[in-house]
């Protein structure tokens, strides 16, 4: 790589590699953890069948984990099936399901850790003469079956997008290489502090995109690695005292409606995250937003100093290649303009001072446009200083970057409220699976229903730990609590289940409603995608967009107009 950036002599090409490599080596680790978690979702019909098999021939749940994984060798499955088991058979079976839950690395596996674990613990039952076991591992691999068909599709969008989007990266210095050679008239907006910064703007604009379409396209279980494998770095820095006093001036204050939102964004979206680490997190942001708009606008007084020194003349620049004559002409302008901005950068000068410099000998005239031409480079040296506006506009940005990492967790939240109706109908495979089992109750169903739930989560945990205190109350309340009526209609029925009828009676339409609701999980699987999809196709396309309109059209259009003008206002002389 330091190889590579010593051979590209343009700064800002290197850091177009530095940024191409950081995108790459991201999407090399993301690549290898997604396949892993892949691999063994797309294994687990396998493994299911042997267990199935297993079970119909022992009737234990022991004996068929030990069947399946000696008939899967060393597959990616396989370490998983080893760990259930073993959690199974520990001394505390549920502590330790419970640790498994929290690295798992899908939901599937947990929903058949879980009925795996009850089927041990209380044995199966035949619900008209089909094993209750059995009927409900077909039950996941339907789930399971849903669900590579849904995460193929979305992938196979999201990998076109993705390229996509990051394209412009490579494509903006090979743009301006033919956009010079074919209209040299762009030569002096590329050079410039305006080109510098549609530059900067495409760059940010491919990150900005690069980073939703991970949002958009990522499934809401994929936020566990946050929890398992995420760098705790802010813990770290918090630690320092004097961060410590900063971020706890700024951090919102304990039983305020702010905190309580924070508290809330955080739950909803499952980040690893605290109060005084999402602030870490903000004012991080806001301090890099600084320094770099802050560099970036110095950068452009720099580019526009050096146009001073360089720009050919606009009356040089036409349509089509400049001849060696008029290159000779455009630099000879220069070199006379450039003593005069040696001469006077450093002292004060007038515009009659330079015309006194500038007349004729033979006529006794001055050219006015050229005084003019000099006059406004000689300031422009001049001026060349760290200005108040530009500290303002870096604090401006800077304050925009501080709710950048909130507006991330919003965002993260709106998309798993489109998740909603896909995890309402996940509820109710799950109580499907639970309502055939003996001994389980109400209570039960809601630690399986939090156990599961990204979006009702907390809700959810509220009822739990209200639950000893009063039942139909903490039900009450989790119903008021959400209003959503797919899962109030799903409360009632538990309502109904907590004293006068059983469980299975509460929920017996689930059964005769089964195929409906396989058929209803199938659509909102593939409106979801859709969703996504066409938010994806904006993403992925915007940054490409802004480089054709913004770095070629746009331009063309303003220098063009500006020429035809200046022609106009010639031959009115």
């Amino acid at each position: 790589l330091f190889v590579f950036l010593n051979l590209v002599n343009d700064l800002y090409m290197s850091l177009i590699v530095i940024v191409g490599v950081l995108i790459v080596t991201e999407k090399v680790i993301d690549i290898g953890i997604t396949s892993v978690s892949e691999k063994i979702l797309k294994q687990m019909p396998e493994a299911f069948t042997s267990i199935r098999h297993a079970f119909h021939e022992h009737g234990m749940v022991e004996e068929s984990f030990n069947s399946a994984i000696d008939d899967l060798g060393e597959r990616e499955v396989v370490p998983q099936l080893r760990r259930i088991k073993e959690a199974m058979l520990a001394e505390n079976p549920e502590i330790e399901l419970e640790r498994y839950y929290d690295t798992a690395p899908n939901r599937f596996l947990k929903l058949f850790a879980g009925v795996s674990y009850l089927t041990l613990d209380l044995g199966d039952r035949k619900v008209d003469g089909t094993s209750v076991y059995l009927k409900n591992l077909n039950n996941i691999l339907s789930e399971i079956h849903l669900e590579i068909l849904k995460r193929d599709k979305i992938n196979y969008m999201f990998r076109s997008l993705t390229v996509i989007a990051v394209a412009p990266l490579v494509a903006i210095k090979p743009l301006q290489t033919w956009a010079e050679s074919n209209f040299p008239a762009l030569l002096n907006f590329y050079d410039s502090s305006i080109g510098f910064f549609m530059q900067s703007l495409i760059i940010v604009s491919i990150f900005i995109s690069y980073l939703m379409l991970r949002i958009v396209k990522e499934d809401v279980e994929e936020i566990k690695f946050d929890r398992v494998s995420g760098v705790k770095w802010q813990e770290k820095v918090y630690k320092y005292r004097f961060v410590k006093i900063i971020v706890d001036a700024f951090k919102s204050r304990e039983n305020t409606r702010k905190r309580r939102n924070e508290e809330t964004l955080i739950k909803n979206t499952n980040a690893y995250l605290t109060i005084e680490w999402l602030y870490v997190n903000k004012l991080t942001a806001a301090l890099i937003a600084f320094l770099l708009s802050l560099l970036l606008l110095l950068n452009m007084q720099h580019i526009d100093v050096s146009g001073v020194y360089n720009k050919i003349s606009d009356e040089f620049l036409s349509f089509g290649k400049l001849s060696p004559t008029q290159q000779a002409a455009a630099d000879a302008i220069n070199r006379t303009d450039n003593e005069y901005i040696e001469k006077y950068k450093g002292k004060k000068v007038t515009k009659e001072q330079i015309a006194s410099e500038m007349v004729d000998p033979v006529t006794g005239e001055v050219d006015s446009t050229a005084v003019d031409r000099i006059y406004t480079k000689i300031e422009t040296v001049k001026n060349s200083y760290l200005k108040f506006w530009q500290v303002l506009t870096a604090l401006i940005i800077a304050v925009v970057a501080y709710f950048i990492p909130s507006l991330v967790l919003v965002i993260k939240n709106k998309i798993r409220e489109m998740e909603k109706e896909n995890e309402i109908m996940q509820f109710q495979s799950i109580i499907l699976m639970l309502m055939y089992i003996d001994r389980v109750d109400v209570q039960t169903i809601l630690e399986w229903l939090a156990r599961f739930s990204y979006a009702f989560k907390e809700p959810i945990s509220t009822c739990l730990n209200n639950y000893e205190s009063g039942a139909e109350i903490a039900l009450d309340e989790l119903k008021e609590a959400v209003p959503y009526r797919d899962f109030q209609r799903i409360v009632e029925q538990l309502i109904s289940a907590v004293e006068r009828i059983p469980v299975r009676a509460a929920f017996d339409e689930l059964e005769t409603e089964r195929a409906y609701f396989h058929e209803r999980r199938k659509e909102g699987n593939e409106r979801l995608v859709q969703k996504k999809v066409t938010i994806g196709k904006v993403l992925g396309f915007a940054p490409m967009v802004l480089l054709i309109g913004g770095y070629l059209v746009a331009p063309l259009m303003i220098v063009s107009i500006m020429q035809m003008m200046s022609y106009f206002s010639n031959m009115s002389f």
